[in-house]
């Protein structure tokens, strides 16, 4: 029978020799009045478990809540240890051990970001000379290629970036020539746009707007179909075949855009010129005859290979930019996506340093 005690303050009860689950349910301990003294006789008591313990430590919060007192009697050295080590370890928590990381000072993030930028740098080089071999050397050794590759990169690099490089040139080279008519014009020396035109194009304007179009053209594309490549697990794909990716994909495109480049920029070149040659007519009434005998006057073929030299450069960038950016990837779309916003804008970046550096040297 349960024990009843919502009548009574003070109640001695005599626990059974097994103090577990069974016990604590027929008891009827749990529940009614909780004022008063209990007192739980355990000197019979030889084995308890953890409802048992658990049982003790509601009793004696319940009675604590409601100005009740709970006390034990006769319990052995075994029940005494059980319940003292439950009570520790539910009341005792260790202190966690957080350690807080040094913060770094100016000079350890300077001498991180040098070591960064050094690793980037000879990461950059090995991919620039793997490229280099690979298409050139490394042909004779082995060729896996792609059939009609060559020919299908020429035709997405090249010929589909045509419209695009000429139409932005024809627009550079009326803005620039408008700008300097105005200028040449007050001074009465408006037959010198000519010369002005011709050789900007030629030497500057030309290979370097041609290498900012295919830098955000090429150099992103070339960049996201790699990298998609590594993240798709291809790039893995590739070797397990026992075919080497660099010659597999890059070769096709280095060969391609270092045979259209230079071609783009002979585009490029004579559309900004056709520019230069509207304003030339219909702003400073100069004919189409002296046009073309004083531009004839300046050009040498020292500008037109000075002129070519530097675009087969500059796709030389714009390919190995896009080729470090897209194996360099880690990670999902949002990697796919980082590294191609840093490869044009590294790329575009490059190729200006470069044309200034031209500037002095050539």
């Amino acid at each position: 029978m349960p024990i009843g005690f919502s009548k009574q303050k003070d109640l001695t009860v005599k626990v059974a020799p097994a103090l577990d689950s069974a016990w604590v349910t027929q008891c009827g301990l749990i529940g009614g009045s909780q004022r008063g003294r209990l007192t739980l006789d355990l000197s019979q008591t030889e084995r308890i478990d953890s409802a048992g313990i658990c049982f003790i430590e509601l009793i004696k919060k319940l009675r604590k809540e409601q100005g009740g007192e709970l006390v034990l009697l006769g319990m052995s050295d075994k029940i005494s240890a059980q319940i003292s080590f439950k009570k520790s370890v539910s009341t005792t928590q260790p202190a966690p051990n957080i350690t807080h990381a040094p913060k770094e000072g100016a000079f350890e993030k300077l001498g991180g970001n040098i070591y960064e930028a050094g690793k980037s740098c000879a990461e950059a080089l090995s991919v620039l000379v793997e490229m280099l071999y690979w298409s050139t050397i490394g042909i004779f050794k082995r060729q896996d290629f792609k059939k009609g590759g060559l020919y299908e990169q020429m035709f997405q690099l090249g010929y589909k970036a045509v419209g695009i490089v000429a139409l932005l040139s024809f627009l550079i080279g009326i803005v620039l020539s408008l700008q300097s008519a105005m200028q040449l014009r007050t001074l009465g020396m408006g037959i010198f746009l000519i010369p002005l035109i011709g050789i900007t194009m030629i030497r500057q304007m030309g290979p370097l707007l041609t290498a900012i179009i295919l830098a955000g053209r090429t150099g992103s594309a070339t960049t996201a179909e790699i990298a998609t490549m590594v993240v798709g697990e291809e790039i893995d794909a590739l070797r397990t075949m026992g075919i080497n990716p660099m010659q597999y994909i890059m070769a096709p495109k280095f060969w391609a855009i270092s045979l259209t480049m230079p071609l783009l920029s002979i585009i490029a070149t004579a559309a900004g010129i056709f520019g230069g040659y509207i304003i030339a007519v219909f702003y400073l009434d100069l004919s189409t005859s002296l046009f073309m005998s004083e531009l004839a006057k300046v050009v040498k073929i020292k500008h037109i290979l000075a002129g070519c030299f530097k675009s087969m450069v500059f796709s030389w960038l714009i390919i190995w930019i896009g080729c470090y950016f897209g194996f360099r990837v880690r990670g999902g779309a949002e990697a796919v996506g980082r590294e191609t916003t840093s490869s044009v804008v590294v790329g575009i970046f490059i190729i200006i340093v470069a044309n200034a550096i031209f500037s002095f040297i050539m």
